[in-house]
């Protein structure tokens, strides 16, 4: 079983209708352990005044701001019981459940710093989305959030949803880039925003690794007095999947939820990034030869384009044909001592030195057929008219008693 919570669009100072519906609820569905606000929560006057009128919550209350800004001296004087202001940005432990927030809109002032004193201003900043990250664990494979509350839409989130959706104009309405980029790495359970007309759900998605994967739900809330502007969740503390795959309940438990997973949507915030990243195009400096087809088409509508009488005047003379240049390339390496078999191509282009292996041997001239000598013959040879001296008959020596020949 889950614990269950309610969830709030802008509230804009109507607290006392904000908290009728909430005890309503509570009758209906039974003990509610929080109530989370997102978006503007006291409307456009925020000063002791109003801060004082705010009326005691039924149900344990934790808001977040959206253009409003509460102080911290301000907060810290509610007089209110069970209300209760999360801060800027951060990660915290809230009726046993992980919630993230992420408070205010996104400014011109983003890559500004964040004030030190921890106080409440109507823009985040990037060191307010990193402290959001860090204090959730998005860079560890355990970490990640129950709840995330944030009063600002994220860029992306329509990527997975198809051309002819309803819902993709109001999805992309306001959304953040950079809490778009953020909400690539971030993990959560359940997502609530400050929808900035009528209220939207998207399709669970897949968001984790391994594990750790688990579903994410978005859902953006409209303002008080609106539809749906208060809804009732059931959330369960994510833990990590382990089942017991000897056990037939297990078993049985591991493939439901590896169906979910499969069944849910790719990551949105994911998907936008990779498309993006698909369709940058790097600057020209670093492109230094065309594509094949690209240079064909190019070539053609040039032919096929007259020049003008003036472009031709003006047109630089004729290139020259430069000196075509011939370089060999290793195509193969054996053992060591052995001729590398070498590939003779033509260079094509400007005059260049070529550099090569400093080992490469030099290249063999062309191959001629060898001179034939002539057979070297000697001056005492048969017809010759001189005689051999070093040719004596020698004379064969018999037995020592024997004649002589």
């Amino acid at each position: 079983m889950g614990i269950k919570i309610l969830v709030s669009g802008p509230v804009r100072g109507a607290h006392g209708a904000l908290f009728a519906a909430a005890s309503k609820a509570q009758s209906k569905i039974g003990p509610v352990a929080a109530l989370f606000c997102v978006g503007d929560f006291f409307g456009e006057r925020v000063d002791e005044a109003a801060v004082n009128a705010l009326p005691d919550a039924p149900i344990p209350t934790y808001f977040i701001t959206g253009g409003d800004v509460v102080d911290n001296d301000l907060a810290d004087r509610l007089a209110a019981k069970n209300v209760r202001w999360l801060g800027r940005s951060g990660c915290e432990d809230v009726a046993g459940l992980r919630v993230g927030f992420l408070g205010g809109a996104l400014g011109a002032d983003f890559e500004d710093d964040a004030p030190a004193d921890g106080s409440d201003s109507p823009h985040y900043r990037r060191e307010d989305l990193e402290t959001l990250a860090i204090a959730s664990g998005a860079y560890r494979a355990d970490g990640g959030m129950d709840v995330l509350l944030t009063s600002d839409t994220a860029e992306g989130a329509s990527a997975c949803l198809g051309d002819g959706d309803e819902r993709r104009d109001a999805v992309d309405a306001g959304a953040s880039a950079p809490l778009g980029a953020a909400l690539a790495e971030l993990k959560c359970s359940y997502h609530f925003a400050a929808s900035q007309g009528d209220g939207w759900s998207l399709e669970p998605y897949r968001c984790g690794a391994g594990g750790f994967a688990r579903l994410a739900r978005l859902h953006a809330l409209p303002r008080r007095g609106l539809a749906k502007s208060l809804r009732a969740f059931d959330v369960a503390p994510f833990a990590a999947a382990h089942f017991d795959l000897d056990t037939a309940d297990g078993a049985r438990d591991a493939a439901l939820h590896t169906a979910e997973l499969r069944a849910a949507t790719a990551n949105p915030y994911a998907v936008f990034a990779a498309r993006k990243a698909a369709g940058h195009r790097p600057p020209p400096g670093l492109l230094k030869r065309k594509p094949m087809a690209a240079a064909a088409l190019a070539a053609e509508k040039a032919e096929d384009a007259p020049a003008p009488a003036a472009a031709a005047a003006a047109a630089d003379p004729p290139p020259r044909d430069e000196p075509k240049e011939f370089a060999s390339f290793p195509t193969g390496f054996k053992s060591r001592g052995a001729k590398l078999k070498t590939e003779t191509k033509i260079v094509e282009g400007p005059a260049r030195p070529v550099y090569g292996a400093p080992n490469r041997p030099e290249e063999p001239a062309p191959w001629q057929p060898a001179e034939k000598k002539e057979k070297r013959q000697s001056i005492y040879a048969p017809g010759s008219s001189l005689a051999n001296p070093s040719k004596k008959k020698r004379k064969r020596m018999g037995a020592p008693h024997g004649p002589q020949f």
